[in-house]
């Protein structure tokens, strides 16, 4: 039988599998994450290791509340057997706890964090390819082209809306591990967490997905916050830079966002975001407790639109997390998720403050938050939170986040055995 020590090698191996391979394939992400979930047990069985240890008690407590009744009011709706299927996708949680646990071992944290920074690099780099070339390798799908030149990047995500939320949450999370100040990562790993960081930042434009963008723009403004008041003109600055490169690079960026925001204001639209969310707003009051369930979206969401409508203007989500949340659980189930929400950022944000310059764990928190920043900010016009793809990411930040927390805060430490 395998010792505690040998699984904690292999349950390393595969878990770095999947934080690698999440930037490029969310099959080989997700069975990664599947045999770590299988080691994970195991080692905590043998070990007798509690895993809600390393995490806030008010999180997994809000976490668990958001998933019963997730799964409670898909049970009530219309369509039980599949909203339970559906919500199968929940088990990523669980890359939580995996992540928190391996994080003990300094040596497993730094290679996990470069191996991550690794993969963001290599599919950056693939990516400003891709914008120039066209190249779309393994998808028989081609790029969309973008107006003014190139491709819209979209690395090897199906979407480049996808694509563009990924590499601007995996960008601002980078970031926080390579500016903070009195980081204790060494010199020569924030040089290349803040390349990975700069090029990650490069695609996410080159995506043209606005959500995203404004992720950036978002990451950007609270890292100046963190870093103090004299690093604030320094964002700015970069901030006017780049909308000025970009006024030069592709001159009708700006007339397209005029065109693309009038679209989005205009409640007669049904492609435009306020339409979408005025019509899920409808839901909501119609469903205001129990939701629709799970799945049940688009079932509801084409009985409020006129009959005529074409396809690609019948939703499945409200295209932003909260009115999505809400309109498939209710109020209580929005209570919940925005429960674990502000758990996660007060944790973040109190653990970057309230820890001292130097600390070896600091930096994490400012990671932790500015990638949570970048993810929220891109879930206020598209539903983040049910992309698999970025939820993995999301999942994966937290871990680090919290894995800090529990540094910082218990000191009844439980290592991973060498």
């Amino acid at each position: 039988m395998s010792s505690p020590q040998t699984l904690s090698k292999v349950l390393f191996f595969f878990y770095t599998l999947f934080a690698f391979s999440s930037t490029f394939s969310i099959a080989l992400a997700q069975t990664s994450l599947v045999l770590s979930l299988v080691l994970f047990i195991i080692i905590a069985i043998m070990t007798r290791y509690n895993p809600l240890t390393c995490l806030p008690k008010w999180f997994y407590l809000f976490v668990a509340g958001y998933i019963v009744w997730l799964y409670f009011t898909g049970l009530i709706g219309p369509r039980p057997l599949i909203s339970a299927s559906i919500s199968r996708e929940e088990w990523l949680f669980f890359a939580i706890p995996i992540g928190a646990y391996i994080c003990n071992n300094e040596t497993y944290r730094n290679r996990l964090l470069t191996i991550f920074s690794v993969g963001v690099l290599l599919i950056s780099v693939y990516g400003i390819i891709q914008h120039f070339t066209g190249i779309h390798w393994f998808r028989s799908k081609p790029l969309i082209p973008a107006r003014d030149f190139g491709y819209l990047v979209s690395g090897n995500f199906s979407h480049q809306l996808t694509f563009g939320n990924y590499y601007a949450t995996a960008s601002m999370f980078l970031l926080g591990l390579a500016f903070p100040q009195g980081s204790a990562i060494g010199n020569r790993r924030r040089i290349f967490f803040a390349v990975s960081a700069l090029l990650a930042a490069v695609v996410t434009l080159l995506s043209y997905s606005r959500g995203s963008i404004l992720g950036i723009i978002a990451g950007l403004f609270f890292l100046g916050i963190l870093m103090g008041r004299k690093y604030i003109l320094s964002i700015i600055g970069v901030l006017i830079g780049a909308i000025i490169l970009i006024t030069v690079i592709s001159p009708g960026t700006w007339n397209r966002v005029a065109h693309n925001l009038k679209r989005e204001y205009n409640l007669n639209d049904r492609m435009g975001r306020f339409y979408i969310w005025n019509k899920s707003l409808q839901m909501i009051r119609e469903h205001p407790v129990f939701g629709v369930g799970q799945g049940n979206f688009y079932y509801e969401y084409i009985k409020m639109i006129p009959p005529d409508s074409e396809e690609r203007m019948k939703h499945t989500h409200a295209h932003d997390d909260l009115l999505n949340i809400a309109a498939i659980m209710g109020i209580p189930g929005l209570v919940l998720f925005c429960g674990f929400w502000v758990v996660a950022l007060g944790t973040f944000w109190r653990g970057w403050w309230q820890t001292k310059r130097g600390n070896p764990y600091r930096h994490y928190f400012a990671a932790a938050f500015l990638g949570s920043v970048a993810f929220f900010t891109t879930s206020l016009t598209e539903a983040t939170f049910a992309d698999e793809e970025v939820r993995q990411l999301l999942m994966f930040i937290w871990a680090i986040g919290l894995f800090a927390w529990y540094k910082t805060n218990v000191s009844n430490e439980v290592s991973v055995r060498n």
